[in-house]
């Protein structure tokens, strides 16, 4: 037991030397190395294999980027206090990242569309955040709602609590591993965006087992309708399906939305609808 948490230790370690993974949450640094060490017969090759992991669910859809600049971009817009002054600061810098990035076309149907569906919220969950708390100037939230903002890197969680200051709300982002410690935060609506094919990639059922564990109204799931090549491949019918048979024993309520380069799960666990 001792000598596999040394192992442990010992490819964490050598994994969050790594420039790229150096912020990453150390909980899901273990989690995936308790995996692969499982997996590989030496500590070189879990290693290796840790690496590959995490580059399937976090390094691919990152790059490195100036997080200082870009808060000084988004001090220096809400400091003019004006709303199109603020979007345009917050599309440029959510342009940085590749989830969000897509997302900038729709950001005017989006919320409206989702909303409209679950209600105003005065709470939210936003797990795997990315860079989404950018998206607040289109949520139209109550001034006392509580935005939750949850991610896996920790010099991101910095920048949104941050920027959730400078915003007017609370800075509630944190750093958190949702697989090996699943929110218990109450929210009206808890949003997983493009979270699910990442979620699977790390343990088959993961997304509905997630969503079991929220304690929310509503769980908006998405899913992108492109490669990050811009190819469509069929993904919106397959991830649609896949979806609706995982959850089909479940007394759900679902209700679909479709928009250019997402399609939008809206499911009311428990039929908790009205």
């Amino acid at each position: 037991m001792a000598e596999t948490r040394s192992n442990l230790d010992e490819i964490v370690s050598a994994v969050a030397a790594a420039r790229k993974y150096r912020s990453v949450c150390k909980d899901t640094l273990y989690r995936i190395a308790e995996r692969e060490l499982g997996n590989h017969p030496s500590l070189k090759a879990a290693t290796k294999a840790t690496k590959r992991r995490l580059h399937q669910v976090y390094g691919a859809f990152e790059k490195d980027w100036d997080y200082e600049t870009a808060y000084e971009q988004l001090e220096a817009a809400y400091h003019e206090g004006t709303g199109p002054e603020i979007e345009a600061a917050c599309r440029e810098v959510m342009a940085l990242h590749s989830s969000t990035r897509e997302r900038l076309p729709i950001l005017d149907q989006f919320y409206a569309a989702i909303f409209e569906i679950t209600g105003r919220p005065g709470s939210i969950l936003d797990a795997g955040c990315g860079l989404n708390p950018l998206t607040l100037p289109w949520m139209d939230l109550p001034e006392d709602a509580r935005y939750v903002a949850l991610d896996i890197d920790a010099e991101r969680i910095e920048f949104l609590n941050r920027y959730l200051s400078l915003a007017g709300f609370e800075p509630l982002a944190r750093c958190q591993d949702i697989l090996s410690r699943p929110p218990s935060d109450r929210a009206d609506v808890a949003l997983l965006l493009k979270m699910s094919p990442t979620l699977e990639r790390q343990g088959s059922g993961a997304t509905l087992r997630l969503i079991e564990q929220l304690d929310a109204e509503h769980v908006v799931v998405s899913y992108a309708v492109k490669s990050l090549g811009g190819r469509e491949k069929g993904m919106l019918e397959t991830y649609e399906r896949q979806f609706r048979e995982n959850v089909s024993d479940r007394d759900w309520a679902i209700e679909k939305l479709v928009f250019d380069s997402e399609l939008v799960l809206v499911a009311t666990p428990f039929s908790r609808e009205g």
